[in-house]
């Protein structure tokens, strides 16, 4: 199988590194950006047309995937309406490369989520656990993901956003910004209730204080709201943060990086493996294929 060819890329949209012998190129991507999906499509295509391409790792589950391609299958109108970085690069394949469902099952995440958002109200705000090192492994969790899945491990991953973004890229945000929860919303209908439920009990809140009538009473109201909403705020952007770091970053990242080092291993010596990846789990991705391949190294 011969070498890769180059795929011209103005910055570290595709972050490309030598992992067990073989080419790996990370495509990072803004889901539902028509810019993402023509670069995904453009590397595997180019990889497919010099027959160097081995495997597609996509960022997504069986589950997740068999629903995708039943929902919006090549050609519909569905697909038109939500095309796709993951689609794209797997109609551009060409040949026998083998395609790889990468990601945590969606089951799994689901699980992991609830107990992580438990252990996470527990450590901060049940006070036994909170003053016993609760919020100490909240803050060593943070920063430990902060380090290593969002900063750049050298040079040659995304040291910073001027590094990822371009003009087209960011262009075409409008876009994605409405496809994403679009996608979310037809491909799983009963999310729009609860969303309408929040939305329309926090345009009533503001209604239902000011017709306390009685001025003293009215202010303290307006207080106890105040103060509630600024506490929801903040427990809010404490869960949301480890979540989004621990279970949506780190541990997805960990299988992430697995399935691309068996698809390495599966692929012969010379050949590419390219991987679809939200922009999220480039440098986390990157860091584990790095890691893995400096101790490869030191074990021969």
């Amino acid at each position: 199988m011969p070498h890769a060819s180059a795929v011209p890329v103005a910055n570290k949209q595709v972050l490309r590194i030598k992992h067990r012998g073989r080419d790996v190129h990370l495509v990072g991507t803004m889901h539902y950006n028509p810019v993402s999906i023509d670069l995904s499509s453009r590397v595997v295509r180019d990889l497919s047309s010099t027959n160097a391409l081995g495997a597609l790792v996509l960022e997504t589950c069986p589950k997740r995937w068999e629903k995708t391609q039943k929902f919006q299958p090549a050609g519909s109108m569905m697909r038109a309406v939500l095309d796709n970085e993951f689609q794209g690069a797997f109609e551009a394949v060409s040949g026998d490369a083998e395609i790889v469902l990468g990601d945590q099952a969606i089951g799994d995440l689901g699980s992991n989520l609830k107990t992580l958002a438990r252990e996470t109200m527990v450590d901060t705000c049940w006070p036994p656990r909170a003053l016993a090192g609760g919020w100490a492994s909240y803050v060593n969790d943070v920063r430990k993901c902060v380090r290593e899945e969002i900063s750049a491990y050298d040079a040659t991953a995304v040291e910073s956003p001027g590094d990822f973004f371009n003009k087209e890229l960011l262009a075409a945000v409008p876009v994605s910004l409405i496809r994403y929860p679009l996608a979310w919303l037809l491909k799983s209908p009963k999310l729009i209730v609860p969303l309408v439920t929040f939305t329309l009990t926090l345009s009533a809140l503001p209604g239902a204080v000011e017709s306390i009538g009685d001025a003293g009473v009215e202010s303290a109201a307006e207080a106890l709201v105040t103060d509630v909403f600024l506490a929801l705020d903040a427990l809010q952007l404490l869960l949301l943060t480890r979540l989004f770091l621990v279970a949506l970053l780190r541990d997805r990242n960990d299988i992430l990086a697995r399935n691309i080092s068996s698809a390495c291993d599966r692929v012969p010596v010379g050949g590419s493996v390219v991987a679809i990846l939200g922009a999220a789990h480039l440098n986390g991705v990157h860091r584990r294929l790095v890691v893995d391949e400096g101790l490869a190294g030191e074990s021969r």
